[in-house]
């Protein structure tokens, strides 16, 4: 990952890297229409480093279905909607870094409401706010500081490995130098000119060792960010795989049990309890309340028997136990033990369950 400096880089602000496609996306959607304000959502991550926050912009959702004029932007309710779906589609493993908005030919600063939507919307640390002026040509970031918002004084542009960073700067024209005058006080000008440019010299080096440090510090953080989300799909594999074992047990686990005819009775898995067959969660609490409804719960003539039942989209414990006469609350407990679900919210489509019904 490399990257170029623009501005002053100041030690305790927070660190901005925005990606060189995010800023020229924005730079052209802030020229598309300067006639009103026009905005977006910041999109990235971020980490710390030695009490410094570093924040790394890799995408943008532009604001939609705005309220927009000249001087003035607001997010409405559909706005927000657009903005949360396209999150939610587009990069759900990312964070929100912020909000972006233009300000067509009156500069670089938040507003009264611009500093009301920061304090109520984006007043997480690193979350900042990105100004834009298409008119005059000039841009800034703002920064949670020590409770505040204040303005950066310099952010980065990055890109991928071996990628160039091609960003057009505005060129100051140099003016030329006045023709020397060959005299005494001439000589003793050029002659302490020479010392200066000694001087400068060994500044210069001493700085050019401080940027390379800097450098060194910077790439530092971005091999870490990358890293850091190296190990997050990691864990977000094992952690699929883990939740495919377990279903994969749970259906075995309620295959056992069940005869071929896809159910088995309270007698037969009271049995395979106290035979130690298998094993469930509160086991002798389940136990005691399958005796008891064995025992006491059902008209002479009556079996409790446990029937098998796939869950389908929408299903819910308490309405696939409405679909099939069965007392949520007095069986919920039971329901859950048995199955080995741990949260009743917690059930998926194509779930193998058993249900227990009175015959």
């Amino acid at each position: 990952m490399n990257f170029l400096t623009f501005g002053e880089i100041e030690n305790d602000d927070v660190k901005v890297y925005i990606k060189q496609d995010v800023y020229k996306a924005l730079e052209k959607l802030a020229v598309s229409d300067t006639s009103k304000e026009l905005g977006s959502i910041i999109i990235g991550d971020y980490c710390q480093e030695l009490g410094k926050t570093n924040v790394i912009i890799s995408q943008y959702v532009e604001a939609k279905y705005t309220d927009a004029s000249a001087s003035t932007l607001t997010f409405t309710h559909e706005t927000w909607d657009y903005i949360h779906k396209e999150h939610e589609r587009l990069y759900p493993d990312k964070k929100i870094i912020g909000w972006q908005h233009t300000h067509p030919n009156y500069g670089i600063f938040l507003s009264n409401y611009d500093l009301f939507i920061q304090e109520n919307f984006f007043n997480l640390p690193f979350q900042v706010a990105y100004v834009i002026d298409p008119i005059q040509n000039i841009r800034g970031f703002f920064q949670w500081k020590n409770g505040k918002i204040e303005k950066l004084k310099g952010y980065y542009i990055y890109n991928d490995i071996g990628k160039p960073i091609k960003i057009e700067q505005i060129k100051v024209k140099k003016e030329e130098p006045a023709p020397a005058k060959t005299s005494k006080t001439a000589n003793v000008l050029i002659a302490l000119l020479c010392v200066v440019t000694v001087f400068l010299s060994f500044f210069a080096i001493s700085l050019n060792k401080k940027y390379e440090e800097q450098l060194e510090m910077q790439e530092s953080i971005l091999d870490k960010i990358d890293n850091q989300q190296l190990e997050l799909d990691n864990q977000n594999s094992i952690i699929a795989n883990q939740a495919d074992t377990i279903a994969k047990l749970q259906e075995q686990f309620v295959n056992g049990v069940l005869d071929s005819t896809g159910q088995t009775t309270a007698a037969d898995l009271i049995a395979m309890l106290e035979n130690h067959e298998i094993t469930l969660q509160n086991q002798d609490e389940v136990l005691q309340q399958l005796k008891k409804l064995v025992e006491n719960g059902f008209s002479k003539g009556d079996t409790l028997t446990f029937k098998a039942y796939t869950v389908v989209a929408g299903d819910t414990l308490a309405n696939i136990c409405a679909a099939n006469n069965i007392d949520y609350k007095n069986n919920i407990n039971m329901i859950l033990s048995v199955n080995g679900i741990a949260n009743a919210n917690y059930i998926y489509v194509g779930q193998t369950i058993m249900l227990p019904v009175v015959e």
